[in-house]
Parts: structure tokens; C-alpha cells; sequence
């Protein structure tokens, strides 16, 4: 009996520092603005239907101030700097309104918080989650064009 416990709860260790390990292979650490912007801004490639309905999704419904920032549009100028093309355009981002920049599935549990009831959205953040969390960003991100061709079909509308 003892060992049959010591066995699943050393099973369960192990599965969370393996999702600890996938947050911080799959992830990327937060990094600094050079400068702060005036508010809080969600970057996102202006390029996909998906990322651009769940952009303004956010924007509208955001109890603090927000800015929407597409890629195509992004300053040069203090933002995102620490960043190369590649990675810039890889993922989304938020940057808070004391420029802490926040990549992938951070950034957007980062904006989600602005949401009526978001605060329930930062358990994502949590270690344990924080694996399962950069998995499910990962899978949306590279079949993000498939989903927007599906969500368009679905609407009916171009996105």
C-alpha cells in the first residue's frame, strides 16, 4: 500500500517537472522594454483570421486599456527589441504598461486577465500549468491558418 502511493506520487512528480521542463523548452522568458508604452499592448499577426478575432475579442471586452498592435504596424522604437524577426513574428505578445514583455501562451493569459473574470486565467501561470499552457498555445499557433480557414467557412465571412 505504502509503496503503491510512494510509486503514483513520485509518478506525479515526475509528470510535473516534465511539464516544467516543456514551459521552459517551449516558452520564452519574459524580457523589457526599453521604453514603457502608454498602456498595456496585445502584438499580433494582423496576417492571421484567428489571431485578429481574438485580438479584437480581447480589445473590446478589456476593463483596462489596451492596444492592439498587428505586426505590420509595430514601432521600431523600444518595443520588442530583444526580439529577432523570427521570434517577433512566431508568436503573439503583451506588453504591460510598465514595459514587461510577455511571449506566446503568457502573453496571451496576460491579456486574457483584462477580461471581465480574467483573473481566474492567471492559474495558467502556475507551474504545474504552465507546461499544458505553452502545449495548447503551440498546437492553436501552427494550425492557426486551419483554424481560420474553418472559422470563415463557419461565418461565412473573410477573415
Amino acid at each position: 500500500m505504502v509503496m503503491r502511493l510512494v510509486g503514483g506520487l513520485t509518478t506525479i512528480l515526475v509528470g510535473v517537472a516534465a511539464l516544467e521542463l516543456l514551459a521552459t523548452i517551449l516558452g520564452r522568458s519574459a524580457t523589457r522594454s526599453r521604453i514603457a508604452p502608454e498602456r498595456a499592448l496585445l502584438v499580433y499577426d494582423d496576417g492571421c483570421g484567428l489571431c485578429s478575432r481574438a485580438a479584437r475579442f480581447v480589445s473590446r471586452r478589456a476593463v483596462e486599456q489596451l492596444e492592439l498592435v498587428p505586426f505590420s504596424g509595430l514601432p521600431h522604437t523600444g518595443i520588442l527589441e530583444q526580439l529577432s524577426q523570427r521570434e517577433l513574428r512566431a508568436s503573439a505578445h503583451f506588453v504591460s504598461f510598465d514595459g514587461v514583455e510577455y511571449h506566446g501562451g503568457e502573453s496571451v493569459t496576460r491579456a486574457a486577465r483584462l477580461l471581465p473574470g480574467g483573473g481566474a486565467v492567471a492559474l495558467l501561470d502556475r507551474p504545474l500549468l504552465r507546461g499544458l499552457r505553452e502545449i495548447v498555445y503551440r498546437l492553436v499557433a501552427w494550425q492557426r491558418d486551419r483554424i481560420s480557414r474553418w472559422l470563415s467557412s463557419r461565418s461565412g465571412v473573410s477573415i
